[in-house]
């Protein structure tokens, strides 16, 4: 192809047309121009599939992500409704005066329960990798990336907030549990998948021990507070979830 318009070029030279020589060079460069244009728009078009490809992949790994977030905060929240249930069934005995158990191996069962401290830790390698790379910018859906936005920041601050202030109050029970009990009492009803009701003394030193009863009713009341934060975090990922079903299957 260069060698024929050389040939072309060649002739109007030795033809002596000048004029028709440079109106067909302008011509050439008209159609070199056109020719880099045409190449230069395939290749962002290319270059624009490429990314809008891409951030469907991230959405996707998103949503794969906050379905795992739903799995933990479903267990979390199960954990909570558990304390709060044995929180209602043990605190009113250990404040009563007579202090009359019902139940003796539930009571035990509902205490030890007190002191389940759930971790929670979000999956967000993809929404962490966009935000820290400045792809956000580039996010092509406003309404999703504001959903995404208010999930994360809330996520976040509950999980710090219960990380701080519920957790620490668990784990102090838990402690202070193997320090009231002996082990061969403490195994009795935990760990073992067939409890039995341990010795009277231990129920004598649950109510006895002044830190017992505190740490008890702050964690029942962190349970149910904490509960319905994460039932609502959980109702936002759902919501996302079918967004992101409807929009981007």
């Amino acid at each position: 192809m260069i060698k024929f318009f050389r040939h072309i070029r060649k002739n109007l030279l030795n033809e002596g047309k000048t004029n028709k020589y440079f109106k067909y060079a302008i011509g050439e460069i008209a159609l070199v121009v056109i020719g880099i244009l045409i190449a230069l728009s395939i290749n962002n078009w290319n270059e624009d599939r490429k990314d809008h490809l891409r951030m469907r992949t991230n959405i996707k790994s998103i949503a794969e992500d906050i379905q795992a977030d739903t799995v933990l905060l479903q267990s979390t929240i199960a954990l909570l409704k558990q304390e709060m249930e044995a929180g209602r069934n043990i605190i009113p005995v250990m404040e009563s005066k007579n202090r009359l158990i019902q139940d003796s191996l539930k009571f035990i069962m509902d205490f030890n329960s007190m002191t389940t401290t759930p971790i929670i830790n979000k999956t967000a390698k993809t929404w962490d990798f966009l935000n820290s790379s400045g792809n956000l910018s580039e996010f092509p859906d406003p309404k999703l990336l504001k959903m995404l936005q208010e999930y994360y920041y809330g996520y976040n601050e509950i999980a710090t907030n219960f990380t701080n202030s519920a957790n620490p109050v668990r784990l102090e029970l838990r402690k202070l549990k193997y320090e009231l009990f002996s082990d061969s009492e403490h195994r009795k009803f935990f760990p073992t998948n067939s409890p039995i009701v341990p010795n009277a003394i231990v129920y004598t030193t649950i109510f006895e021990d002044k830190r017992v009863l505190p740490l008890c009713r702050f964690i029942g009341s962190t349970a149910t507070y904490f509960e319905g934060r994460f039932k609502s975090l959980e109702s936002k990922a759902e919501n996302i979830l079918d967004y992101m079903d409807k929009n981007y299957k």
